[in-house]
C-alpha cells in the first residue's frame, strides 16, 4: 500500500515522452467484449448479506473497469496519475463495502468466501499497474544527457513491485478461490494476468539493464571524444572501446526480450535502435582516433562528425 503511493507521488512528479511509429504486439490478456453487471441469481435485495455482498462486487467491478484496458494491452503510457488516483478510490470504497460486510456477517455462505481474497486481487492489478506505468515512466525519460542514478533506482523498484504483483496473483490463482457469477475477474482472467505481469516483469528486468548499459555507453562516448579534441588519443581509443562494449551487451539484452507488449514493446524497439547505432558510431570513432594518428586532422573531424550523426540517428 505504501509502495503503491509513493509510486503515484513519484509517477505525478515526472513526464515521460512518448515514442511514434510502429508499435510491436505481445500477448493481450482482456476478455474480447465489455462485461456488464450481472446480478447473482441467489440475490435477495431484502436480504443483509445479499445486500452487502453485491455492494463489495460492484465496487470490484468498478475498479477491474478501469484496469482490465491498460492491463490487457500494457499501453501504460496512456495512463495518467488522475486514473491511477481514481482506481485507489475505487479500491478503498471497495475495502470499506468488504468491512461492511465482514461487521454483519459472521458465517459468509460459501459463494461469498472468497471475498476477502478477490479485493486482495484487485489490489495486486492496481500494484501492478502501478508498478508498469512507474517504470515506463522512468525509462522513457532517458532520451537526455543527463542521466542520474535515481532514475534506475526507481525503475528497479517499479520492476520489483511488478513482481510482487504478479506472485500475489498467482498464489490467489493457486488458492482456487470461489469467485460470484457477478464479479468480473474470473480465475481465468486471474491466471492470465498472473502470467502477463511475470512476462512483463522480465521484459522490464532486462530493459533496466540494457537502459542502464546504454547510458553507460553514452558517458564513456562523451569522454572518448572530449579525450580525442584534445588529442589525447590513447584515452579516447579507450573510452570509445569501452562504449562499443556497453553499446554492445545493451543490443543483445534486448534482443534476448521475447513477448514485449504495449509501451514495454516501444521502449525495445527505440532503445534496440539506440544501441544498433551507438556500436557503428564507436567503430566510426575509433576510426576517428587512427586518422588522428596518422596526422590526418581533417578525416578525423568528418569521421567524428559521422560518428556522432550515427549516434544520434534513433534521437526523435
Amino acid at each position: 500500500m505504501r509502495r503503491r503511493h509513493l509510486l503515484l507521488a513519484s509517477l505525478s512528479a515526472v513526464t515521460g515522452c512518448t515514442t511514434a511509429g510502429y508499435r510491436p504486439t505481445g500477448p493481450r490478456t482482456p476478455p474480447p467484449a465489455p462485461e456488464t453487471d450481472v446480478p447473482s441469481s441467489a440475490s435477495d435485495p431484502t436480504d443483509p448479506t445479499e445486500r452487502r455482498a453485491q455492494a463489495v462486487i460492484r465496487r470490484l467491478n468498478e475498479l477491474y473497469r478501469l484496469l482490465r484496458a491498460p492491463l490487457g494491452s500494457f499501453d501504460v503510457e496512456d495512463v495518467t496519475p488522475e486514473t491511477l488516483e481514481t482506481a485507489e478510490a475505487s479500491l478503498a470504497r471497495a475495502r470499506e463495502a468488504l468491512a461492511s460486510f465482514s461487521d454483519v456477517v459472521v458465517d459468509a455462505p460459501p459463494r461469498y468466501r472468497s471475498l476477502p481474497v478477490l479485493v486482495t486481487a484487485h489490489e495486486r492489478l492496481l500494484d501492478g499497474l502501478a508498478g508498469a506505468v512507474e517504470c515506463w515512466s522512468a525509462l522513457s525519460g532517458l532520451e537526455g544527457e543527463s542521466v542520474t542514478a535515481d532514475v534506475f533506482e526507481r525503475a528497479h523498484a517499479a520492476q520489483q513491485t511488478l513482481v510482487a504483483a504478479a506472485a500475489g496473483l498467482r498464489e490467489t490463482v493457486e488458492q482456487q478461490p470461489t469467485v460470484p457469477a457477478a464479479v468480473f475477474l474470473t480465475v481465468e482472467r486471474l491466471r492470465d494476468f498472473a502470467t502477463a505481469f511475470e512476462t512483463q516483469s522480465m521484459a522490464a528486468a532486462r530493459l533496466v539493464d540494457a537502459s542502464e548499459r546504454l547510458a553507460r555507453g553514452t558517458g564513456d562516448w562523451r569522454t572518448a571524444r572530449a579525450a580525442l579534441e584534445r588529442d589525447a588519443f590513447q584515452p579516447a581509443r579507450t573510452g570509445f572501446d569501452d562504449a562499443r562494449t556497453h553499446y554492445r551487451t545493451a543490443a543483445e539484452t534486448l534482443d534476448s526480450i521475447e513477448d514485449a507488449a504495449g509501451s514495454f514493446a516501444d521502449l525495445v524497439e527505440t532503445r534496440s535502435c539506440v544501441a544498433t547505432a551507438g556500436v557503428e558510431a564507436t567503430g566510426t570513432g575509433l576510426d576517428a582516433v587512427d586518422a588522428a594518428v596518422a596526422g590526418d586532422v581533417a578525416r578525423a573531424e568528418r569521421l567524428l562528425e559521422r560518428a556522432e550523426t550515427t549516434r544520434n540517428r534513433c534521437v526523435r
